[in-house]
C-alpha cells in the first residue's frame, strides 16, 4: 500500500443556513486503503462524501483527490477527478430495463466506447468475481437485495477507478446477506486495488472491510484508527457510539 494520500482534507467546513454540518475536517486516505466513516443519521457523512465527488464545495478548507484541488470548483479539476471515481449509491440506482450484464456494461459502453468483446471480457470478469455469473441475463427486479448491491458495486468499479465511494453498501440487508456483500467488497477491492471510502452506520460491516475506521461527530472526525484500535478508543463519543449500537443490536435480537 502506498503511503501517499489519495484523499486529502484540510480544515473542511460546511454549513447550511444556521446548521453547521462539517466543522473542520482533517483526513488523509492512502492509495489502496479502505476507509470506513461511521456516524449517526444526520451526522454529515453523505455531505462529506459529496465533497469528494465535487458535488459540494466547502465553505472553508481544501479538498484534494488524486492531487486535484476540488475546493475552487475548477471544471477541469472536477472532470479529472470524476474520471477516476466510481460511486456505489445507497439505493443501487440500477436501470430496471437493463439486464445485470448491461447495467455493468453501461459505463464501459458510454464512457470508454470499448469494443464489444472488450466489454464482455471486463463484465464477465467482474460478475465472476462477485458470484453473479448466473444472474447476468436477469433484470434487476427479481434480484435479492444482496445481489442488487453486488451488481451496483460491479458497475461502480467497471471503469477501474482509483477511488470507490460507497454510500451505505449494506443498508437494509439481513446479517447473513450483509456478510456476503462485505466479503464480495473486500475480495474485489483487494483484487482490483481500488481505494475505497465507505460511509455506513453498520459496525460489523465497518470492522469487516476497513483498514481504518473513523467516527464523524459534531462536524469533526474525532477518531480514525484500525478497527482493533477503534474498538478500544477511550474517546467518550466513540464509547457512546459503540454502546448505543450494541444496545440497539441486543434490542433487535430480543
Amino acid at each position: 500500500m502506498s503511503t501517499a494520500p489519495l484523499i486529502e482534507l484540510r480544515g473542511v467546513k460546511k454549513s447550511f443556513g444556521e446548521a453547521i454540518v462539517l466543522d473542520g475536517i482533517d483526513l488523509d486516505v492512502a492509495e489502496g486503503e479502505t476507509f470506513v466513516l461511521l456516524g449517526t443519521s444526520g451526522s454529515g457523512k453523505t455531505v462529506l462524501m459529496k465533497h469528494l465527488e465535487g458535488l459540494l464545495r466547502p465553505d472553508a478548507g481544501t479538498v484534494r483527490v488524486g492531487g486535484h484541488e476540488l475546493s475552487a470548483g475548477d471544471p477541469r479539476e472536477l472532470d479529472a477527478v470524476r474520471r477516476e471515481v466510481g460511486v456505489q449509491f445507497q439505493s443501487g440506482a440500477l436501470f430496471d430495463s437493463l439486464s445485470v450484464f448491461d447495467n455493468v456494461a453501461f459505463p464501459l459502453r458510454e464512457l470508454r466506447h470499448l469494443k464489444e468483446d472488450e466489454v464482455k471480457a471486463r463484465v464477465d470478469e467482474l460478475l465472476a468475481l462477485l458470484g453473479l455469473t448466473d444472474a447476468q441475463k436477469l433484470l434487476p427486479g427479481p434480484l435479492s437485495g444482496g445481489m442488487r448491491k453486488r451488481v451496483a458495486f460491479a458497475r461502480a468499479v467497471a471503469l477501474r477507478p482509483r477511488l470507490l465511494l460507497a454510500d451505505e453498501p449494506t443498508a437494509g440487508l439481513d446479517p447473513m446477506t450483509t456478510a456476503a456483500v462485505d466479503d464480495a467488497i473486500v475480495l474485489a477491492q483487494k483484487k482490483l486495488g481500488v481505494t475505497a471510502f465507505v460511509i455506513t452506520h453498520d459496525l460489523p460491516t465497518a470492522f469487516r472491510i476497513a483498514d481504518r475506521v473513523g467516527l464523524l461527530h459534531e462536524g469533526r472526525i474525532i477518531e480514525a484508527a484500525p478497527p482493533e484500535v477503534f474498538r478500544r478508543s477511550a474517546h467518550p463519543a466513540v464509547r457512546r457510539f459503540l454502546k448505543d449500537w450494541l444496545e440497539r443490536e441486543e434490542a433487535a435480537r430480543a
